[in-house]
């Protein structure tokens, strides 16, 4: 990473499973961590099984929910990472459940008048143990972040189409290595944008 920059990413896994349980969408977002680690990159990683997310296309915050913690998390970052399983051959609920809580904030604005998104990076990583799905999966979450003002790089995405003790020592490393680029990518339009945000553009009146 280019001297003088401190950026922040958060990795949030979308599994069901808790977070005591070792999955390939964890063993993937691990890849990706160490790859932003070795960059002097601030990571969050947040497992979100383990807290509590009211559902609800909406800004309110209710006393129970855990989520005004994951939004600070989110909004402080410059990187914004989801990892999903494939369930039912689309991402998870929970996944879902993030995306519709940020769409509630659609539109706040910065102080320069902009969605409060703007400049923050995003990707996606999908673990697809072969049920299919991955793929469209992918363009759901970039779809979305691209709505709500995240920018995107080329290959934002990441997909194993392969449990992880199917397969061979191979087939892994091509997927780490997808992975890496995928990450590497994130942070170089996070160093972009940190330089040269969005310009404010002044459009004229009809």
């Amino acid at each position: 990473m280019k001297e003088g920059i401190e950026l922040k990413a958060v990795l949030l896994n979308c599994s069901l499973e808790k977070g005591n349980k070792t999955t390939d969408t964890e063993k993937l977002l691990h890849q990706s961590a160490q790859t932003f680690q070795g960059e002097e990159i601030d990571v969050e990683r947040i497992h979100l099984r383990d807290f509590h997310i009211n559902f609800g296309i909406t800004p309110k915050l209710d006393g129970d929910d855990d989520w005004p913690f994951v939004f600070e998390k989110i909004l402080e970052a410059d990187i914004v990472l989801f990892a999903t399983p494939i369930a039912m051959g689309d991402k998870t609920s929970i996944a879902t459940l993030i995306l519709e809580r940020l769409q509630g904030y659609h539109h706040m604005k910065n102080r320069k008048g902009q969605g409060i998104f703007y400049n923050k990076v995003g990707g996606a990583i999908v673990a697809d143990d072969g049920d299919g799905g991955a793929h469209l999966a992918a363009q759901s979450i970039h779809y979305r972040l691209s709505m709500l003002g995240f920018t995107l790089p080329p290959e934002a995405s990441a997909i194993c189409s392969k449990h992880y003790t199917d397969a061979t020592a191979e087939e892994w490393s091509c997927v780490e290595k997808e992975v890496r680029k995928m990450s590497y990518n994130l942070i170089y339009f996070a160093e972009l944008l940190n330089f040269n945000p969005i310009p404010v553009l002044e459009l004229a009146e009809d």
